[in-house]
């Protein structure tokens, strides 16, 4: 609107025109509310904006932006280049933004989206980066808008779940342990790399659910039920936990596996989830059961030696009245007439005398000292002696089927134990046919190339003889086969059996360091299998004339045994032998007259366990007066320490009673012979 004067400066006309502003001032009202809107979201949202005009370089922060890069509140910026110039960009993310941002400008990006870090007066904080590059018509850049947010402690709590997984891992790979978490709701199934392992899964497995997991995972077929029966009572909440012990048959092999699970429960205690670890504790199983199988030789061992001791306790005096009975047997048989009654009742009279001393012998071994000096045995010769003794008594309903295929591979060890172990095994299988039956013994060598786990023990890799008596008989119940190397246990009737034979079978074979397995089926019968290291090949013996026993010249020689009947014993076979004997019952007054006329006697036979003065105790006393005297020493228990101790004290030589009227002459006229050329022909006392 104008207002035209005259000169008068009156007005004279009114002139104008109206406009409708109301469209403008609407649009700038929705404008101003859209940017308060868009003020409000992005302080609600806690995000920072920015936003650059290329044309003009006009940059513009937020508030929040400001904040979020430590700028004080109202900073503004030149233009772009003065903003990166102060942007506190860790020196490590830079080059990743220049990238980031040059591929989002070039249009290789739909959109520039990043986690970055900044550095604020020493404090690192995370942030996420998103932009948006604004382009014309020719694909340039004009405008370049986008937040920032700090997620720094989102980052934070990613770090600190990331590593607390990282532990949890960790303490599970040390544990040796595998896991499993099973969501019931979604049937979402996770197992451990460890859990793959220990139930044979090639790493990476991956299962659809719960279902086939257990459909897939190798149960032993006898503990599968006994799985589902725990899991079932603790889904049902018969049990706090499942704990079980089982195991799995992987292909070629059996683990065992320690599982321990625990369910999740809503409100209602309804199952929502299910988790737990595996253990593979096959070595702990394999260590459990090597300790119950030391355990159990321990327990034999100390049978063994109780029994030990009860025979050495016995073995004197009971060859004392062996030594008297073959003795005099012996030495009535010179003068029986060959085929006269007197000459079959004192054969008979030997042989149970013989039959004793196997018996003491049998009991001896026992106590590990009846072992005598290891030789390579020629085991096949001595399975064959023995199989004649057996068939030559066996029922007619019972017949013998060999297959020796041993040569001459030897063990070393003593003869007559490898007999024993053989009689024993076979006369226990006979005695097990008593409706008849086949008995089997066969004989051959094996290499074994890897440990086998036998009943008695473990066999280690080598070279075996391989024993088997296999019948066809009862059979052993399972119940009981555990306690059959038990001294004095048997299933036999009241005097029928001793219960010594399989105790003797297994105390010699472990003293040869070898194992005896053991399999039986009830009513079908029942296979012993001895394994003995082999040893070299036995020389082949020739056959010789038995010599003559040494006689004596005359030699006087002081014989002390508090046993009469011994005593005069031993004094007529030396008298027969060519010997002068003076016989003492006392070792204490036998000692005397030694003391008494030292030069008196050529040479000494003692027992050891007297009254009074043992025989070790009077050879050292005689020593003492004259050093340089044969002596032998007798007796009926003579372990490996007690030898030992005998030979200390001076004996030169030591025998088992019940004494033979060969080994004494062999033996006296040796130690004779070896005191001579040590004395070089000069008996007499010393000038």
């Amino acid at each position: 609107m104008r207002c035209t004067r005259d000169t008068s400066v009156r007005a004279v006309r009114l002139a104008g025109s109206v406009t409708d502003i109301d469209a403008r001032r609407r649009t700038e009202h929705e404008l101003k509310r859209s940017d308060e809107r868009y003020a409000l979201v992005m302080a609600a949202s806690d995000e920072g904006y920015w936003d650059w005009i290329v044309a003009t370089d006009e940059f513009y922060a937020s508030p929040r932006l400001l904040e979020i890069y430590g700028f004080p509140p109202g900073t503004t910026f030149a233009g772009r280049n003065d903003f990166l110039a102060r942007f506190p960009l860790h020196p490590d993310d830079r080059q990743v933004w220049r990238e980031a941002v040059g591929a989002h400008f070039a249009g290789k990006t739909a959109r520039f989206d990043k986690e970055l870090r900044t550095l604020r007066g020493g404090e690192m904080r995370w942030l996420h980066l998103t932009g948006l590059a604004t382009r014309n018509d020719a694909g340039e850049v004009v405008r370049w808008t986008g937040t920032t947010k700090d997620v720094t402690a989102r980052k934070s709590a990613e770090e600190s779940l990331r590593i607390s997984e990282e532990r949890y891992a960790l303490a599970m790979l040390a544990s040796g342990e595998g896991h499993w978490d099973w969501k019931i709701a979604t049937d979402e199934y996770y197992t451990s790399p460890r859990h793959l392992e220990i139930a044979g899964f090639p790493p990476g497995t991956k299962f659809s659910g719960r279902a086939e997991v257990v459909a897939r995972v190798p149960f032993h077929p006898e503990d599968r039920a006994r799985y589902d029966a725990a899991v079932a009572a603790h889904f049902a909440g018969e049990m706090p936990r499942l704990d079980i012990e089982m195991r799995l048959a992987r292909p070629g092999e059996l683990r065992w596996v320690h599982i321990i699970g625990m369910c999740l429960r809503d409100a209602a205690g309804v199952p929502v989830r299910w988790a737990g670890s595996v253990t593979d504790i096959t070595e702990h199983k394999r260590a459990e059961e090597e300790f119950k199988r030391l355990e159990r030789q321990l327990r034999q061992a100390q049978k063994l030696e109780a029994l030990g001791t009860l025979a050495g306790g016995i073995a004197h005096d009971f060859n004392n009245i062996l030594g008297a009975m073959l003795g005099y047997g012996e030495m009535a048989l010179r003068d029986a007439p060959k085929g006269s009654r007197l000459r079959r009742d004192l054969d008979n009279i030997m042989i149970a005398g013989e039959r004793g001393r196997a018996l003491i012998d049998r009991i001896l071994a026992f106590s590990r000292s009846g072992m005598g000096e290891r030789v390579a045995v020629h085991v096949q010769s001595v399975i064959r002696e023995a199989l004649e003794l057996i068939s030559a008594r066996l029922p007619d309903n019972v017949r013998v089927e060999t297959e020796l295929r041993a040569a001459r591979a030897a063990t070393l060890g003593d003869p007559t134990q490898v007999h024993q172990v053989f009689m024993n095994l076979a006369t226990n299988a006979v005695q097990a046919m008593a409706s008849g039956g086949v008995l089997r013994v066969s004989l051959e060598t094996v290499r074994l190339a890897a440990p086998r786990s036998a009943t008695t023990g473990e066999l280690p890799p080598g070279e075996f003889l391989v024993l088997k008596v296999i019948d066809s008989g009862a059979g052993i119940a399972p119940e009981i086969l555990e306690r059959i190397f038990d001294p004095f246990f048997t299933t036999k009737e009241t005097g029928a059996g001793t219960g010594l034979g399989l105790s003797l079978v297994y105390g010699i074979v472990t003293e040869l360091g070898g194992v005896v397995d053991v399999a039986s089926t009830v009513g079908k019968g029942c296979a012993f299998t001895v394994y003995l290291p082999r040893a070299d090949d036995a020389i082949e013996e020739r056959e010789r004339d038995t010599p003559q026993m040494p006689r004596g010249k005359g030699q006087r020689v002081l014989v002390v045994d508090d046993e009469e009947p011994l005593l005069t014993l031993t004094v007529r076979t030396l008298e027969e032998l060519g010997y002068a004997p003076v016989g003492f019952a006392s070792s204490v007054a036998a000692l005397e007259a030694f003391r008494a006329d030292p030069w008196r006697f050529d040479a000494i036979v003692t027992d050891e366990r007297m009254p009074g003065l043992s025989g070790s105790a009077l050879i050292r006393e005689a020593r003492g007066t004259r050093r340089a005297i044969p002596i032998l020493l007798v007796g009926g228990y003579l372990g490996g320490q007690l030898t030992a101790l005998a030979l200390e004290a001076g004996a030169d030589e030591v025998l088992k009673k019940p004494l033979l009227a060969r080994e004494l002459a062999t033996s006296l006229a040796r130690v004779l012979v070896d005191q001579d050329e040590c004395a070089g022909g000069h008996k007499s006392p010393p000038a």
